[in-house]
């Protein structure tokens, strides 16, 4: 007997998760955390599988079993694009690679209750083109259905989906789903915009707001003589919104660093202790690096304790280093969000609309600096006028946050009642 028929015989289900995991995006981290956590509080018998990018990665932060989304059943530089292997790829390794990765997926789904999207920007061609995330999606979702799983989309983000044939991939895809529930009303209005009109489906917060109460860093804040202000980093190059300009790319991250090393200058200036964070252990490392060069080249006198830069690896590092702080100021989404949770007013460097929809909800609406405008003059006024209410907007955090926590609870009770009776479940 194998494990699955052990899960069915002791009365519990199966659960399984699909999404950009294990590739140490600290804000993707979070939300598979979120989701994975709340469902062990309430359905303690199920069987929790993780279908993502990098399993191995994903099983380690997460402690459960993970599967490859989209297997590489050959190496990829022998199937580079020219004029031979081009053929070669399509006749002899593309078109029997992916009917035997349909037929991975269909076993992998095996007695499977249900599969979840859970949270993300995981609904978008913007960096994978139609061939990635929304057709990776697709296969999944189909595969589900017919191994009798039930598909579900939870508090997901959408778009953009520029190519036609995203756009049929990830419609096709909802619509096999027995639920679907937004991030936010952007994401459920742009849905609309590319003839996806499912009035009926439920707007729910960020999955990340459900993460559950955690000890952090003792907080010294009260302690110290001056504030200490977080600084998110993020490796920009006009990627996110390629028609905004006609810049390269490394003189768009060029320009983005120079002009957050000036803003950088300004804190330090003024006396304010700065800390540096990412959002992402593989991308922004090396960002965190150019940015000490950009203000070594300044020549500053500061103490030590004065920029502060600490390794960050996991959820918890982050977390734990962004409760030390007063304000928080990032262009990573999470940043923002995790943030607001710890009750940190803050101003987003954004490159998304879903950070303006994050923000009209959070009473924050005017902290919102387009990161192609965040010239540092303009940052510098958004930080003061932040610093100006943020008792005010302190108390308005707290309250928007226990609305959203109450509000996931809800949607968790939601979607567990969508499983078998025969699972365990206790009701938080």
């Amino acid at each position: 007997m194998d494990k699955a028929d052990q899960n069915k015989r002791s009365g519990g289900a199966k659960i399984t998760f699909l999404g950009n995991f294990g590739q140490k995006n600290l804000g993707n981290e979070a939300t598979l955390r979120a989701i994975v956590e709340n469902i062990r509080a309430r359905a303690p018998d199920a069987e929790l599988v993780c279908i993502c990018t990098d399993p191995p990665v994903a099983a380690a932060i997460h402690g459960i079993e993970t599967l490859p989304i989209h297997a590489l059943f050959a190496d990829p530089k022998f199937l580079q694009q020219n004029a031979i292997t081009k053929l070669v790829r399509k006749l002899s390794i593309g078109i029997p690679n992916e009917i035997r990765r349909w037929m991975l997926a269909l076993r992998a789904l095996r007695q499977v209750d249900m599969l979840i999207v859970p949270g993300t920007q995981f609904l978008s061609d913007n960096i994978c083109g139609p061939w990635g995330w929304p057709y990776w999606t697709f296969r999944w979702c189909i595969a589900a259905r017919l191994r009798g799983s039930k598909v579900l989309f939870v508090s997901v983000g959408v778009g953009p989906l520029r190519h036609p044939l995203s756009r049929s991939f990830v419609k096709f895809a909802l619509r096999l789903a027995v639920f679907r529930s937004y991030r936010d009303q952007m994401s459920k209005q742009y849905l609309r915009s590319i003839a996806f009109d499912r009035s009926a489906d439920p707007v729910y917060p960020d999955l990340v707001f459900s993460l559950p109460q955690v000890a952090f860093a003792k907080d010294s804040r009260n302690k110290r003589t001056r504030p200490t202000i977080a600084v998110g980093v993020k490796d920009y190059h006009g990627q996110y919104d390629k028609a905004r300009t006609d810049l390269p790319p490394e003189q768009i991250y060029q320009r983005y660093i120079g002009q957050l090393t000036h803003f950088l200058e300004w804190l330090l200036r003024g006396g304010y202790t700065v800390r540096l964070v990412i959002g992402d252990v593989t991308y922004d490392t090396q960002v965190l690096q150019d940015v000490r060069l950009s203000l070594a080249e300044l020549q500053l006198n500061y103490g030590d304790d004065r920029l502060i830069s600490e390794p960050i690896e996991s959820i918890e590092d982050l977390l734990e280093q962004l409760a030390t702080c007063d304000l928080v100021i990032s262009p990573r989404f999470h940043n923002i969000v995790l943030a607001l949770m710890l009750g940190l007013p803050a101003v987003a460097i954004s490159y998304h609309e879903k950070f303006s929809a994050l923000l009209e909800s959070s009473s924050l609406e005017r902290l919102n600096v387009a990161i192609d405008n965040a010239d540092p003059e303009t940052i510098i006024d958004k930080f003061r006028e932040l610093e100006s209410y943020q008792d005010e907007l302190k108390e308005q955090i707290a309250h928007n946050v226990a609305r959203y926590r109450a509000a996931l609870d809800e949607q968790y009770d939601r979607i567990l009642d969508l499983l078998p009776s025969r699972l365990s479940r206790v009701r938080k």
